[in-house]
């Protein structure tokens, strides 16, 4: 017959391994700023949202706001997909990072892409990494720089992941039926 002591020690540990859980399972979502100087002195810059990936370098971008080229505001980009994925049909995210050295993204205001900038930073498919952009971001093309390139971070949250909430009601769960339980004991005495 387990103790109550031994009931609570075990409630104690499965609550320590659900709890490391509930860290390990967080993901990262982010506001960023971001610029980008033209050769010419041009400057793109913005806001973006994205999950920072466990690299901590690479974003993927869900959304993108206040783009503006030359603080003149740009129009709404309501297409944020990978470049390479557009122009190819492969899968693939829209990904930018701190570094400036992974750089897979297009943002446009319409399906056709009429108006919205792009950056690929591999080279793949222009012969060299790329800034290029429609009327309203310098209707330009531009050897892509890392160098020329900033992130920063706006506020950082960590988000719990639905199976660490689930671990975090357990412990409670653990814990209230093991202190009922030792009230009981304790009263039959």
């Amino acid at each position: 017959m387990k103790t109550p002591l031994t009931k609570i020690a075990f409630a104690a540990a499965t609550g320590t391994v659900l709890s490391l859980g509930a860290i390990a399972n967080s993901a990262e979502a982010a506001s960023f700023n971001f610029s980008y100087t033209l050769q010419n002195g041009d400057i793109l810059s913005g806001m973006l949202e994205g999950e920072v990936q466990a690299d901590n370098d690479t974003v993927i971008v869900s959304e993108i706001s206040m783009a503006s080229f030359n603080d003149v505001l740009g129009p709404e980009l309501t297409l944020i997909e990978s470049f390479f994925e557009f122009l190819t049909g492969t899968p693939g995210v829209p990904t930018v990072s701190f570094s400036g050295s992974v750089m897979d993204i297009i943002a446009c205001g319409t399906s056709n892409c009429s108006d919205g900038f792009l950056f690929e930073g591999s080279g793949s498919l222009f012969g060299t990494p790329a800034y290029s952009s429609g009327f309203s971001y310098g209707n330009t093309f531009d050897n892509y720089n890392p160098e020329r390139w900033q992130l920063t971070a706006k506020n950082v949250t960590s988000v719990p992941e639905p199976a660490s909430l689930l671990g975090l009601l357990a412990v409670g769960a653990l814990g209230i039926a093991s202190h009922r339980k030792g009230s009981k004991l304790k009263k039959a005495e």
